[in-house]
């Protein structure tokens, strides 16, 4: 399987981007754009195909199959999956159906919402749907077991823009692919957001990226779609022009976030004045739901 990295925060970016010094001091760090979608907070899902073996549906860790199975979600997608693909995905998207014919593989990653996991965000209660947030395209003929575990951080940006056994395509590539008669939805169905962030003046943007957080945290998106109002969860921001899609953090609100900090940056462990207090910030609600739900994944 190829499972789906963990997204970064704010501050790995920070890292990565400004690692090295600018060989020219004057012209700074870079600028670069942002695309913000929607974080639905439910579970991790994806649907990998590929020309000789066919397709398989996975969890962020695992293999699943309709009798081992993950908040239904194999048992719901596998009799769509084979129709799905060929005539809503490869029918009209020509650069899948060629790396397809290829023989690579075809990774459809997206948020599964079964309507039962957090009951105090607005998707809650909705009828099942698997919303698309990433497409992957990975060489079979190389893609040995070191890029079934591959993740963000185990490879430099600098690699990865040198690797053509492995890309994200870029959103105008597939953010078209739904079938909404099967509750199947492209994240860009929903409403987005764009930013410019200067990394040699980071507080212009962080205050920005707050305010778009908090307005989600309001008013799910999501859920205003489908007319449901209640709170939303993170915002997962995207840079697609020079990182090709590998450069992406999330920015959380305290409300639902796993630990209860608005920081963007950090939070030094160290620093906490005691155990208790370490407690109170790590160990909130959903911190707890999360847990339960990585143990079904």
């Amino acid at each position: 399987m190829i499972p789906y990295p963990k997204t970064k925060r704010f501050h790995s970016v920070i890292k990565t981007v400004t690692w090295q010094r600018p060989s020219d001091p004057s012209a700074g760090y870079p600028v670069l754009k942002f695309v913000g979608t929607v974080k639905l907070h439910d579970t991790n899902a994806a649907i990998d195909y590929q020309k000789d073996r066919g397709y398989w549906l996975q969890s962020r860790s695992k293999i699943i199959t309709p009798l081992k199975d993950n908040m239904d979600f194999a048992q719901t997608m596998n009799p769509l999956a084979k129709e799905f693909f060929f005539d809503r995905i490869l029918l009209h998207h020509p650069t899948m159906r060629e790396y397809y014919e290829c023989g690579c593989s075809i990774v459809i990653y997206g948020e599964w919402c079964d309507g039962n996991i957090q009951n105090n965000v607005a998707i809650y209660d909705l009828p099942k749907m698997f919303v698309i947030f990433k497409v992957r395209i990975v060489d079979a003929t190389v893609a040995s077991e070191k890029y079934e575990s591959i993740d963000q951080d185990s490879e430099s940006e600098q690699e990865a823009a040198r690797s053509n056994n492995k890309f994200w395509p870029e959103p105008n590539q597939w953010s078209d692919i739904r079938w909404p008669e099967h509750s199947i939805y492209s994240i860009f169905d929903f409403p987005t957001y764009n930013i410019e962030i200067d990394f040699n003046q980071l507080d212009l943007s962080q205050n920005r990226l707050v305010e778009i957080t908090r307005a989600v945290k309001r008013q799910c998106p999501v859920g205003a779609h489908f007319n449901k109002p209640g709170i939303g969860e993170d915002v997962v921001w995207t840079e697609w022009a020079h990182s090709r899609g590998r450069l992406a953090f999330k920015v959380k609100e305290t409300e639902h976030s796993v630990t209860k900090t608005q920081r963007l940056a950090a939070v030094d462990v160290e620093k906490l004045t005691s155990l208790n207090e370490f407690v109170d910030y790590a160990c909130t609600e959903n911190r707890m739901i999360q847990g339960l739900n990585h143990l079904h994944e």
